[in-house]
């Protein structure tokens, strides 16, 4: 249920192994998240940067093997007034600020280890009270629409650094790059041996008209949705982007993601998707996005400090786990309610199928 990358990486791996496979999804294209649209032959995407990084060799293999990835090393900067400073910040471009000297004394009294109560007690541990007012307080309650004491330590770990090594690429894993024709290519690659249904929503009131009895299902949809919010609804955080083509420019931001800090910017980032492809560097024309929050979507769970969210997820999963008519499980950034990345959810696509495999071979050596 849902052919995103989760759902598309399950059913590549079950029609390997001779599954005859359905593939049902609500919207009207595939893709979900991660779909890429191009106007005048220039990528940009709809729901937001996507960069495709991973230590994972094999998931590595597979989508590289279905679509030509072309080498890119994604960086970030972060606006803060008239300076453009890398993203994660660098000690050797801080003193550019008029606040240095604040900063330089507060960095040499930071604790040796961040503060994990929660992410404003973390993200101030790791850079100190006027970095973290400059860059992180006023663009987290912009992204999340909260006060960052209210988010777990988890949002950062990962995502919130203090550099010092001159190592200006967001990411440090091994294999890094951008699908040449976009990533709606590798999604529709992975769905290839599959049966594909459409615009069609799938609640667990649609199981049996749709599976027969026994029948394994790999459910990638929000858990919420599937249940019809029986339990409540999960929180969740969405984004709007505003996209515009400026036809007389061939690259206009320092990178592909800026991020605006910014309480009197109204949006949390700005996204220039020609940046991975250098091919198209030296060609006239851009898209440039802005980024808004607060949109009715399903984009990214809210890890709460009290974990109220995650304890409705739990409720959510025991339901899964109890239906006894098909075996359901639960792959994906929105199923397992978990903010993950690209080549983390392909590798639960593949474990959910070869879960049912692994089951499946079970059941014909007992017979």
């Amino acid at each position: 249920m849902g052919a995103g990358l989760t759902g598309a990486a399950a059913a590549w791996e079950l029609a390997q192994h001779g599954f005859k496979v359905r593939v049902y999804e609500q919207a009207d294209v595939v893709g979900g998240h991660v779909r890429t649209e191009w106007l005048r032959g220039i990528p940009y995407e709809p729901h937001g940067a996507h960069i495709f990084h991973t230590h994972d060799a094999e998931v590595w293999q597979l989508v590289s093997q279905l679509s030509d990835f072309v080498p890119y090393r994604h960086r970030v900067a972060i606006r803060i007034r008239s300076h453009e400073l890398s993203w994660p910040l660098q000690r050797a471009e801080l003193s550019q600020l008029d606040e240095w000297a604040e900063i330089q004394q507060e960095l040499a009294s930071l604790p040796p280890h961040p503060d994990s109560a929660n992410f404003e007690t973390y993200c101030r541990s790791l850079m100190g009270e006027t970095l973290y007012g400059l860059c992180i307080r006023n663009y987290t309650r912009k992204q999340w629409g909260r006060d960052p004491e209210t988010l777990s330590a988890s949002v950062a770990a990962n995502r919130v650094e203090l550099r010092n090594d001159g190592y200006l690429d967001l990411f440090r894993d091994p294999y890094q790059g951008w699908p040449d024709r976009g990533y709606a290519d590798l999604v529709e690659a992975l769905l290839e041996p599959a049966e594909i249904q459409l615009g069609q929503q799938v609640t667990h009131e649609d199981i049996a008209d749709l599976a027969l009895p026994g029948e394994p299902v790999v459910i990638t949809s929000a858990l919420d949705d599937f249940f019809s919010l029986d339990l409540g609804p999960l929180d969740w955080r969405g984004v709007r982007l505003e996209s515009q083509f400026i036809s007389d420019a061939k690259l206009v931001q320092p990178a592909m993601v800026v991020n605006e800090p910014d309480v009197s910017v109204p949006w949390t980032r700005t996204i220039e998707t020609k940046w991975a492809l250098a091919r198209l560097h030296d060609t006239k024309g851009t898209v440039v996005m802005r980024e808004y929050p607060g949109a009715a979507a399903k984009h990214y769970p809210v890890p709460d400090t009290a974990g109220v969210n995650r304890a409705l997820q739990t409720a959510y999963e025991a339901k899964l786990a109890a239906y006894s008519r098909n075996p359901l499980m639960p792959a994906g950034r929105l199923a397992t309610y978990s903010y993950i990345n690209m080549d983390q959810a392909v590798r639960q696509g593949l474990e959910a199928a070869r879960h049912i495999v692994g089951a499946q071979s079970n059941l014909r050596d007992k017979a």
